[in-house]
């Protein structure tokens, strides 16, 4: 019998919302979360584009972490371990304290396989200032300072920065804290990473070599200065709204809203085993497929082409209900894009329902594919799309101007990335008939 994939558990965390209930109620409802940049990014530079999403707030100690364990994690690792927290309990595990951290029944081979596009540099640019400051010993080993005249606000040196600095960090630390023993790895596919891990997972488990993978992206951008940002800003890839908001495939657009923070994790089992621990399933994967470009470190390839041949493999005798569109609202993505999906489906009368996530939360990067993949699976679940917060839209496009309940048995999610990573991953109604 061929194996099957199915999604039994979302943990996202996002600024609209932390925990499928949370996240769903803020996607749905349309919620935003966007701040103006502080005046501290500006000391040295004039941004063009002045709003981002800000990272989720929680605390590590709220999940059973102790603070000791949580000074050396980074934020794409603290958001790792949240996200893998919410998606066990969300597919029905249940997690206990074990001798060292914690320990999840029935899991202890799982895989887990997390994608980031640039992970948490904070650390790393705070002890690269304090290294070329000539920051003394005594801080450079501890890493907080010492004695009662040392200087808040001068750089320290963390002596754990190389730990926190590995990109492999992320998925390092789930396995460590949930006492999973199976492998574990991090992938970077830029904006597609999630996608990638997602569709990496599928394909291992359609293999046989596992039954269950925790998979997703994570991304943590935020830093004080705003030096991140700031190189997104000079590459004239932000929004320039006067509101901060993006408006996906509108002809207004200018550009994405940056996202500073936030992640996902999905629990991706083989079907059988998910039938016989009675878990309740979200949709099936059913097809994923890459490529990649070969154009440009930074643009897509104007023609489409590449992404056009994704298309016509992944929807070969398939009626797709629902496409989760990249959408990041750049002036020349979102019109390579739109055109892709007219020479696929034709006119606007015979496309999907389209709509662009990240006119929503913003574009988080490594993150995002891994979100859109879960709100495909829960718009297959809930039979509703989520509207695009988006005016005066490109011509011929069948875009949700808001959210309204339909049956959905195919969705299809698309992600493309900076150095010209494409990745779709197919979804379907889960019928336990079949």
């Amino acid at each position: 019998m061929k194996r099957r994939v199915v999604i039994t558990g979302i943990g996202p965390a996002t600024a609209i919302g932390i925990g499928k209930k949370d996240f769903s109620a803020g996607i749905y409802g349309l919620k935003t979360c966007i701040t103006e940049i502080p005046s501290s990014y500006e000391r040295n530079y004039t941004f063009k584009s002045r709003y981002f999403v800000p990272k989720p707030e929680f605390a590590m100690t709220d999940l059973g972490i102790h603070k000791s364990v949580e000074g050396m994690m980074e934020e794409a690792s603290r958001l790792s371990v949240l996200c893998t927290k919410l998606a066990l309990e969300d597919a029905g595990f249940q997690i206990s304290e074990a001798e060292k951290h914690m320990q999840v029944e029935g899991l202890e081979n799982c895989g887990i396989i997390i994608g980031t596009g640039m992970s948490s540099l904070q650390t790393a640019l705070e002890s690269y200032s304090a290294h070329i400051a000539g920051t003394d010993e005594s801080e450079s080993e501890s890493g907080s300072g010492s004695g009662s005249g040392s200087n808040p606000n001068k750089p320290r040196f963390n002596r754990m920065v190389i730990p926190m600095l590995m990109t492999n960090s992320p998925a390092a630390w789930i396995s460590i804290l949930f006492g999973l023993k199976g492998f574990s790895y991090t992938l970077n596919a830029a904006c597609a990473s999630g996608s990638y891990a997602l569709g990496e997972a599928y394909r291992t488990i359609l293999s046989g070599r596992c039954d269950t993978i925790l998979a997703g992206g994570v991304e943590a951008l935020a830093e004080k200065s705003g030096a991140i940002m700031r190189g997104f800003d000079m590459l004239s890839t932000l929004t320039r709204a006067k509101d901060g908001r993006p408006q996906p495939f509108s002809q207004l657009r200018s550009g994405f809203l940056f996202n500073e923070g936030a992640g996902c994790v999905l629990v991706l089992e083989e079907l059988e085993r998910a039938w016989k621990r009675g878990a309740d399933i979200y949709a099936e994967i059913v097809d994923y497929e890459s490529c990649s470009d070969a154009y440009s470190i930074v643009q897509m390839d104007p023609t489409g082409d590449s992404i056009t041949k994704l298309f016509e493999k992944i929807t070969r005798g398939v009626k797709v209900d629902y496409l989760n569109a990249h959408g990041t609202a750049t002036l020349a993505n979102d019109d390579i894009e739109a055109k892709v999906i007219q020479r696929i489906f034709g006119a606007k009368s015979s496309q999907p329902h389209i709509n662009s996530t990240k006119g929503v939360l913003g574009h988080s990067i490594g993150a995002c594919g891994a979100l859109e993949v879960a709100i495909s699976a829960l718009s297959i679940k809930e039979s509703r799309i989520h509207g695009n917060l988006t005016s005066n839209p490109i011509d011929n496009l069948n875009l949700a101007m808001k959210t309204f309940a339909t049956p959905i048995d195919y969705a299809l999610s698309t992600s493309y990335g900076f150095g010209g990573h494409n990745a779709l991953i197919l979804l379907k109604r889960y019928d336990n008939n079949e």
